[in-house]
């Protein structure tokens, strides 16, 4: 009988053990966790290279970002050049120098040339506020920053410094470019927006 105890205890711990680490598991996959999972970078739910591990899981208004961005744009690193080349030439310059001349500052282009499709989205998301954006000549990028392990993070410290940077290249290269942190009333301000100023 003590034996039998014994082994009906030891089985309850186990059983618990089990579901507290379900738990866990569910809450780091949902969201609710502080926590990413040590694995991100292979697993496609945070994109290739786990490029979108620091994204929030959830949006302010519930919806699941992190598939937002996967729809967005797949593969940042990986489009980035593609994206360079679909934008307009005078503004890759600017994009290409202010990467050369601060190597230490990693950023890639999210979001560049859109047709009319992914403008559309980009509005009824909320990305944008209207559907003649700049984005749709290529006069336009939003450029995301990079963490060490190659990872977007969206930290405005760091956005300021890019856009120190793109402000730089823009004058040594005597291109007018207008960065979105400056303006008012867009939600947050768009801080990963640069854009060409219309001569």
């Amino acid at each position: 009988m003590v034996l039998t105890v014994r082994s009906l205890r030891l089985g309850l711990l186990i059983v618990t053990l089990f579901d507290v680490g379900l738990y866990a598991v569910a809450q780091e996959e949902s969201g609710v966790g502080s926590r990413r999972s040590p694995d991100a970078s292979t697993s496609p739910f945070y994109g290739p290279g786990g490029v979108y591990a620091k994204i929030p899981t959830r949006d302010e208004y519930g919806r699941d970002q992190l598939a937002m961005f996967r729809a967005w744009n797949p593969d940042p690193t990986g489009n980035h050049e593609a994206n360079l080349e679909a934008i307009n030439p005078m503004l890759a310059h600017v994009v290409r120098k202010a990467q050369v001349d601060n190597p230490g500052l990693r950023f890639v282009i999210g979001s560049g040339k859109r047709d009319d499709k992914l403008q559309r989205r980009a509005v009824a998301w909320g990305w944008s506020k209207t559907q003649e954006s700049p984005h749709r000549s290529g006069n336009a990028v939003d450029l995301w920053p990079l963490d060490r392990e190659g990872r977007v993070y969206f930290d405005p410290q760091t956005q300021s410094r890019i856009a120190v940077a793109l402000k730089k290249a823009a004058a040594e290269l005597g291109v007018a470019i207008r960065w979105g942190g400056h303006f008012h009333g867009f939600k947050d301000r768009d801080r990963s927006h640069f854009e060409l100023v219309p001569p």
